[in-house]
């Protein structure tokens, strides 16, 4: 019989929720200021240039926001 913590790649104890928390953060801070920025630099509410231009903000912001999430917040505690 199979039990259900052998079908778990990892165990529950090594599972490190940081690297999602600041992950999720970051693309919601990355989506938010990304299309903000693009549809106030290219206020076409109808044509897809503000949508590609926000779509590249979040990705570079993304990027951006999760590699200063970590400078800001500290490191592991001991």
């Amino acid at each position: 019989m199979i039990c259900p913590t052998d079908l778990m790649m990892y165990p529950m104890e090594s599972v490190d929720m940081r690297w999602f928390v600041r992950g999720f953060a970051s693309v919601l801070l990355g989506l938010s200021v990304g299309f903000s920025v693009a549809f106030i630099a290219t206020p076409d509410p109808t044509g897809l240039l503000p949508i590609v231009v926000g779509l590249i903000l979040t990705v570079a912001l993304t990027a951006i926001f999760y590699a200063g999430i970590d400078r800001v917040t500290p490191s592991e505690s001991e």
